[in-house]
């Protein structure tokens, strides 16, 4: 099942993510992944992105941790959010491994002390 984004939440997401990187101008990491971001979330926060992407520019920076620092307001957060809007949101195979993990989590804060 293909599914299709969303241009509401797309635009919200691309809109907060630009926000959190605002917040950082001190560090040229941020901002360099700011200005590789800018065409993509001017083509979100318009409407004009219709069609998912599973790679975004500047993805790949996340792996290294390059960004933990950057936590209030969090940029891998922001980040995750807008990526997903960009696969059109969570699958039905996500939705339920993270209600099964929220479930666990849930659980084991139950069994302790």
């Amino acid at each position: 099942m293909n599914q299709t984004i969303d241009p509401i939440k797309l635009k919200a997401a691309a809109e907060h993510l630009e926000w959190v990187l605002k917040q950082y101008p001190e560090s040229d990491d941020v901002q360099s992944l700011l200005h590789s971001l800018t065409p993509l979330l001017e083509d979100a926060k318009t409407g004009m992105v219709t069609e998912t992407r599973d790679r975004i520019p500047g993805d790949w920076n996340f792996a290294d941790g390059r960004y933990i620092p950057y936590q209030s307001p969090s940029v891998d957060a922001a980040f995750s959010d807008f990526a997903t809007e960009m696969r059109a949101g969570w699958t039905e195979e996500e939705r339920q491994l993270i209600a099964g993990l929220e479930a666990k989590r849930k659980k084991f804060e139950g069994s302790q002390p």
